[in-house]
């Protein structure tokens, strides 16, 4: 386990983590283009990333190289631009004394090679894995729905949505 965990700003300044990303991807027309439109933090965070290191969030001990505020929003940001970011689940000492378990975050040395070489085909895997927990996600949130409100209930809803308008706008 690590004493201090650096935040990676510390060593990736947002300026720093793009020229490093522009000429590790410069010759990647997909890859600069994503990095040209790409947020502060991404940037660091991509950076580091690439370079092969790991991140998890501020205030925990775990063994990862940086830590960022909010480390699974980073990493959910990151996914939306259709990158492989996979995720390890580590043992933390918790401040009450129990051990929980926190995530550090990754790409994979394969899905460096495969997002240097073929970033397209990583884009399209990456796309449909997004739906799929999209899809998993709107399941979930149905089910919860509909056992709040039932079928009929649920289908109201679903009918204001349509129309465009909340269920309080037809009332009366």
């Amino acid at each position: 386990m690590r004493c201090c965990m650096r935040k990676v700003t510390d060593d990736y300044s947002p300026e720093i983590a793009r020229h490093k990303l522009d000429l590790r991807f410069q010759d990647n027309e997909p890859m600069s283009e994503l990095i040209r439109g790409m947020k502060r933090t991404d940037l660091c965070a991509l950076a580091a990333l690439c370079d092969g290191k790991t991140l998890t969030t501020s205030g925990y001990n775990i063994d990862a190289d940086y830590s960022v505020n909010r480390a699974s929003a980073v990493a959910h940001s990151l996914k939306q631009y259709l990158l492989p970011i996979s995720a390890k689940s580590l043992p933390a000492k918790a401040d009450v004394g129990g051990i929980s378990h926190q995530s550090a975050f990754f790409i994979s040395k394969e899905d460096l090679s495969r997002l240097e070489k073929d970033t397209e085909s990583v884009f399209e895997v990456c796309r449909k894995s997004l739906l799929v927990q999209k899809e998993s996600s709107a399941q979930k949130e149905m089910k919860r729905l509909y056992k709040e409100f039932g079928e009929e209930g649920v289908l109201n809803l679903l009918r204001s949505v349509a129309n465009d308008s909340s269920p309080d706008n037809q009332a009366g």
